[in-house]
């Protein structure tokens, strides 16, 4: 008899894990406009570093970084949490995959404008990192929500 009540406080404990995690992927819905944000700034962050002077660079640069920390701080207060792409489980590789193709795209951007001088390439660099960017943070997002649902990613 205590063998089947602790068999089903242990059923209920579990069932209790699974719709705390169902309720954190349900709250991880990104807003329409994170990832065009996150694009538009890598994208300016690549024309103004790539294009810009001592004092553009910097800026853009700074600008960059407090864009992306306005960025988190709204998604975290929307949601409630937050979830390190690093951390991320499998959903990690697609944020490694945004990561290597931003990387792969500013460097393109810097070394054909320093080689040709051509202004045309970095804007459409520029361009395609944006279109990276978003394409891949909603395959990261919906990874991500995936993961959750199936206990393989903590959120913090």
């Amino acid at each position: 008899m205590e063998n089947d009540e602790d068999l089903d406080r242990a059923r209920a404990a579990l069932a209790a894990v699974d719709a705390t995690r169902a309720s954190v992927a349900d709250r991880l819905v990104t807003p329409w406009w994170y990832h065009p944000t996150l694009g538009l700034l890598t994208a300016a962050y690549l024309v103004g570093y790539t294009l810009g002077g001592t004092v553009v660079r910097m800026s853009v640069l700074i600008a960059f970084f407090v864009g992306l920390g306005a960025l988190v701080s709204v998604y975290r207060r929307r949601t409630g949490v937050w979830v390190s792409g690093h951390r991320a489980g499998a959903a990690t590789r697609w944020a490694v995959a945004m990561g290597v193709s931003g990387v792969v795209v500013v460097v393109t951007a810097m070394v054909v404008h320093a080689a040709t001088g051509l202004l045309w390439p970095v804007w459409v660099c520029a361009g395609v990192l944006f279109v990276l960017i978003v394409a891949l943070g909603r395959r990261f997002d919906a990874r991500l929500r995936s993961e959750l649902r199936s206990g393989h990613v903590v959120a913090s």
